[in-house]
């Protein structure tokens, strides 16, 4: 079927069908509140509250034990009031007492030039997850489903807006945009390359613009660029933080799949990090199927697990953002691993003073596995070195090429030595130094480091002859 037949059938109207029980963890679930949420006083208010527009909307529509409100145009909504939220080993109420004055830190420096220290604070993060009838990120593909989600005193509240055809867009994107402008960022878990622009393509094919809140957190790459690192490098998987532990306490832990390889879908990084494996979830790839079978078939009776799988997606997003804030927040506290993996999330995120302090202080604890404190030495030099800190840097790299026959130290000491200390000599005898003990180590000779060397070695050999023969010219 093309796509121009698909997104007509998607505009047919669907009847009830047969009925299916799916439930959420029972810790987890909680009823409504009843209140009006308001994150921002004034326009958010004003897109949450529509009493006349539910009244007249007509039927209310449900899948299995899930009711939804309608609004209208074919647009179906409801709400809960998460108070006492636990999931595996993490709960609501221990992680929203974590304090938040290092909430800037998750944040690349560059995305917020205007703002100033401590000025996002929860409060103000909007948690979005889509449900779509496709996997690519085309105009064709429509969100037929969003989970939003936000802090509001010591609760989260959770609301979801099922779209019962491409009609019910134009409704939901005026509430979507009204909600929006009340937050001054956005949390995600790869929305950046998924359902961000999902929806803003959605919105140009209506003829509308998307304005999204100023900051987007997407939270797969923060605990991609937290954990990714050491994953290379360790032979047993991945290192995360334990939810039956403080934050900051390690752990090993391998993909589903037993392969080794580090996987960061936000299933694995709550079974990982907030310790809580999902029971009887609809896999994210069958979405799109039963969302069709409903709107072709009538069929129903997947329909609620749809609904309870993009619930559980915002439940565990807004957990692993305040896990994520607590893992930073503790940073003074952490294990000397987990500090590496904060120091090269600080680095990357453009945060060197930050990062430079983590590694200063395990530079001088040096009691930890040691092919990562070998990097982390490395990052160190190099954020000495690019302050003009040349000394410093390259006393650490005397002690890596001494310790580990690093030959990029090598090279960064032979610089340093000839063009710092205008000592030819001792820079000509740690390149030779250096290609000593790779001819030793039968190292490849067409390598680049080992043609770096060798070019070196011929100039300073150049050199040195010079200065003799300027020497014994003058003598």
């Amino acid at each position: 079927m093309d796509l121009a037949a698909k997104l007509a059938l998607y505009g047919d109207s669907g009847k009830p069908g047969t009925r299916h029980s799916s439930d959420l963890p029972q810790n987890a679930r909680k009823s409504n509140s009843g209140e009006v949420p308001s994150p921002n006083a004034g326009v958010v208010a004003a897109a949450l509250t529509e009493p006349a527009a539910v009244a007249s909307a007509g039927k209310s529509l449900s899948f299995d034990a899930i009711s939804l409100e309608p609004l209208g145009g074919g647009l179906y909504f409801r709400e809960i009031d998460f108070r006492y939220l636990t999931l595996g080993g993490a709960s609501l109420k221990e992680l929203m007492g974590q304090p938040m004055q290092y909430l800037d830190d998750l944040l690349p420096s560059a995305v917020r030039p205007s703002q100033a220290p401590g000025m996002v604070h929860r409060d103000e993060v909007l948690f979005l997850d889509t449900e779509t009838t496709g996997l690519s990120r085309g105009p064709g593909n429509f969100p037929f489903l969003y989970g939003l989600a936000w802090f509001k005193g010591n609760s989260l509240i959770f609301q979801q807006y099922f779209l019962d055809g491409p009609g019910a867009e134009e409704v939901f994107h005026t509430r979507l945009s009204q909600l929006l402008a009340g937050f001054g960022a956005i949390c995600t878990y790869n929305g950046k390359s998924f359902d961000i622009p999902v929806i803003r393509n959605r919105f140009v094919l209506l003829g509308e613009r998307f304005r999204a809140p100023p900051i987007h957190l997407d939270l797969y790459h923060f605990w991609k660029s937290m954990f990714g690192g050491y994953a290379r490098k360790s032979k047993s998987g991945p290192a995360f933080a334990s939810a039956q532990s403080p934050a900051g306490v390690m752990r090993n832990g391998r993909t589903s799949e037993g392969k080794g390889k580090a996987s960061f879908r936000q299933l694995d990084m709550e079974r990982e990090v907030l310790g809580f494996e999902r029971q009887n979830d609809l896999p994210g790839s069958e979405v799109p199927q039963v969302y069709f079978d409903y709107r072709k078939y009538s069929r129903k009776e997947r329909m609620a697990r749809v609904l309870q799988h993009n619930e559980l997606d915002l439940l565990g997003l807004a957990l692993l953002f305040l896990r994520a804030v607590a893992v930073v927040d503790e940073r003074r506290n952490q294990e000397d691993l987990f500090r590496s993996a904060i120091a090269r999330m600080f680095w990357r995120h453009g945060k060197e003073e930050e990062a430079e302090r983590i590694l200063e202080e395990l530079n001088r604890s040096g009691n930890y596995e040691q092919s990562l404190l070998y990097s982390d030495r490395r990052l160190l030099a190099l954020i000495l070195k690019k302050k003009g800190q040349y000394d410093s840097a390259f006393q650490i790299h005397c002690r890596l090429f001494e310790k580990y026959h690093c030959m990029h130290s090598c090279l960064e000491v032979a610089r340093f030595q000839e063009r710092k200390k205008k000592d030819s000599g001792a820079a000509l005898k740690t390149v030779e130094s250096g290609l000593a003990f790779l001819e030793f180590r039968g190292a490849d000779t067409q390598s680049r480091v080992y043609r770096d060397l060798q070019k070196r070695r011929q100039r300073l050999l150049t050199l040195e002859k010079r200065k003799s023969h300027e020497h014994n010219t003058a003598n």
